[in-house]
């Protein structure tokens, strides 16, 4: 039996009515709120989790936040998220991370967060393909009263209150939003990682007239790691270097160029400095993944900006690969802490990054990052793009580097890379980087070309 005629028996037998709504290729819950002209809060989704003893389903609206401090506290038991690896062994038939939010259909113990009741209709995913069932008040009642009803879900009134609509480019939101325990380690600076002695080099040598192949050269070559990637990458089929590649001068001479390995080698030694976990949504396996594919499509969009406004190609490529460096910054200080964000981003999907972060723990990684980078006395370009590359419609001296940054995440997330939670390009933005649409795309399906050598570059990162 199909997962589709499996679900319209269920309601069939519970006499609840049902609508079938087809659309075009727009899974993403949110996107598909938009589509269809209704709230968020009327796309159900469905959070699969594991208890001490129990597997449960828990079923809330798209747009709202499991809070897993909520639900222990209701249920008196520990949660943890199952991954799609292991749910699609109890979801066959269905597509990897769209579950139809209906827990007995599938054996679960389910938990309705009690908004679900207050909707005039909700829409349901089919688990494939791009369908939904829409189900009116009565059969919300039919479908969901048998479960356990509570509140354990966090609405975007609750989630976004306290927030600054309009937050200044200073530390007054760091300030404000902060926790106390929080804030007073980062206020110890000397708990904070200095930065790489590598760095500090490259740092010097990029106001440096005289800096050439040679000097570089010698730089990356005291860090024998970061040395062998260098002359790993330029020995990629990728570049067509048909020669020997038997130093990391060679490498940047003939292959790579100047400003790509001074950029790489920068970001490296930093990101390589902090001590934090592999795996996770926000781990360093992602982190990496996330950056490198990001640099290279940031530095393709630059490409593209009117030359008055074009920025430098080496800081763009730089803004990429760092722009997330918060994210590293909050695993080496906080581990528990860390873990748990990730537990959070991993349950809820359709809710932005710093929005997770700021509910759990009243600070967010683009605050951090920025603050470190300033610490660190890092160019303002580089700290701008740190603080600013999720904010829409930002504009400041600097700011073309994280509108490309976050042009170029939304890009990602298509190929469900990195943690932007929209996938449309902001018309604003695009107008703000004298950016077309098409363009755009032509840099994003020029990246696709060459998977094959960024994931070859993030999992040497990882190594």
């Amino acid at each position: 039996m199909t997962l589709i005629k499996s679900l319209e028996n269920y309601l069939n037998d519970r006499e609840a009515d049902f609508e079938v709504v087809e659309m075009e290729e727009c899974k993403h819950l949110i996107n598909a709120a938009d589509t269809l002209g209704v709230e968020p809060n009327q796309m159900l989704r469905c959070v699969l989790l594991q208890g001490d003893s129990k597997r449960y389903m828990a079923v809330l609206p798209a747009s709202h936040l499991l809070d897993f401090e909520a639900l222990r506290n209701l249920k008196a038991d520990e949660f943890n998220v199952i991954d799609d690896a292991m749910a699609l062994q109890y979801f066959r038939g269905c597509d990897q991370g769209y579950y139809p939010p209906v827990p007995d259909l599938f054996g679960f113990e389910g938990v309705v967060d009690s908004s679900v009741f207050e909707q005039e209709q909700v829409f349901i995913h089919i688990g494939h393909g791009d369908g939904f069932l829409r189900l009116e008040r009565r059969a919300i009642d039919l479908v969901f009263s048998a479960f356990e009803s509570m509140s354990f879900a966090c609405g975007p009134e609750k989630l976004y209150s306290g927030r600054s609509a309009q937050e200044d480019c200073n530390d007054a939101a760091l300030q404000q939003f902060t926790p106390i325990r929080i804030k007073q380690r980062i206020d110890e600076t000397f708990d904070l990682p200095a930065m790489p002695d590598i760095a500090q080099e490259i740092m010097k040598l990029r106001v440096d007239p005289s800096a050439d192949a040679r000097k570089l050269g010698e730089i990356v070559a005291r860090d024998p790691s970061l040395a062998a990637q260098i002359i790993s990458w330029a020995s990629s089929p990728y570049y067509g270097y048909k020669g020997t590649i038997d130093s990391v001068e060679t490498a940047i001479s003939r292959v790579l160029g100047f400003d790509l390995v001074m950029n790489l080698a920068l970001g490296i030694s930093i990101g390589k400095s902090l001590n934090v976990a592999v795996d996770g949504p926000l781990g360093v396996r992602a982190f990496w993944k996330q950056s490198v594919y990001c640099a290279s499509l940031v530095e393709k969009l630059c490409l593209g900006v009117p030359p008055k406004q074009r920025p430098e190609r080496g800081l763009s490529y730089l803004a990429g690969l760092l722009h997330n460096f918060g994210h590293l910054l909050l695993g080496h200080l906080f581990p528990p802490q860390f873990l748990l964000v990730n537990r959070y981003v991993e349950a809820n999907p359709y809710i932005h990054i710093e929005d997770i972060e700021h509910f759990v723990l009243g600070v967010t990684h683009e605050e951090m990052g920025a603050w470190l980078m300033k610490n660190w006395h890092m160019p303002d370009e580089l700290i701008v793009s740190v603080r600013w590359h999720h904010k829409e419609e930002f504009w400041s001296k600097h700011a073309v580097y994280s509108n490309l940054v976050l042009l170029a995440n939304r890009l990602l997330k298509r190929i469900e890379i990195g943690d932007a939670c929209r996938m449309e390009l902001p018309q604003s933005t695009l107008e703000l980087l004298s950016l077309e649409e098409s363009k755009v795309m032509q840099s994003f399906e020029s990246l696709l070309e060459e998977r094959d050598v960024l994931d070859m570059m993030s999992k040497q990162l990882v190594a």
